[in-house]
């Protein structure tokens, strides 16, 4: 639990200065933490919490995988192969159900770019929690297919250093829809913005 007490001064420290010491009674914030187990089989987890004490009223937690290896350092930038998230909090740049990139498409949620090993090495750029779907969130695991667009199996958790979580669709509601609903039902912030310390990785 020494993550999730971190997670709770952070949340408490960033509401005291968002609401500027006179947040509405019930306020809420919604929180990540991703617990770095390994590549395929870590642990994304979700809160709802009271914005004054940083009281826990919902949370859900999912599987979830990030790199290609356990070097936070590793960027895919050079070569496409990646190692997983670097530990740390990172601000949230934004939440969308669309989202029409080349290589990551559908719901997403947009992370900071981030620095490994405690702020000092390589700068990790291009992060997102997001899975395996095309912009209209559907699969393309027919003709024409597409694997980027299409979850078939447990390799599909690997990422170039993104967090991952499932779009089965022979098991419905997939963990992607199911951390969608959660957001939207807890948060329901979308497009670009900014949230600070929204996630924190370990």
């Amino acid at each position: 639990m020494i993550s999730l007490r971190r997670v709770l001064a952070a949340v408490a420290a960033t509401g005291a200065v968002a609401a500027a010491t006179a947040a509405p009674a019930g306020a809420t914030v919604t929180t990540f933490d991703f617990h770095r187990i390994s590549n395929t089989n870590s642990v994304l987890t979700i809160y709802r919490q009271e914005l004054l004490d940083g009281r826990i009223l919902n949370q859900a937690s999912y599987r979830a995988g990030s790199g290609l290896n356990r070097n936070e350092c590793d960027s895919a930038a050079y070569d496409n192969v990646g190692g997983w998230l670097p530990a740390g909090y990172y601000n949230l740049w934004g939440h969308f159900h669309h989202y029409a990139g080349s290589l990551i498409q559908g719901r997403v949620w947009r992370l900071q770019d981030k620095r490994c090993n405690g702020g000092t090495g390589t700068l990790r750029t291009d992060l997102f929690i997001h899975s395996e779907e095309t912009y209209t969130n559907q699969q393309a695991c027919q003709s024409p297919y597409v694997e980027r667009f299409c979850w078939d199996n447990d390799g599909d958790y690997y990422s170039l250093g993104c967090i991952k979580v499932s779009r089965n669709s022979s098991n419905p509601p997939a963990d992607l829809g199911r951390l969608n609903t959660n957001w939207d039902d807890w948060s329901g912030l979308h497009g670009y913005f900014y949230l600070s310390q929204r996630l924190y990785v370990y």
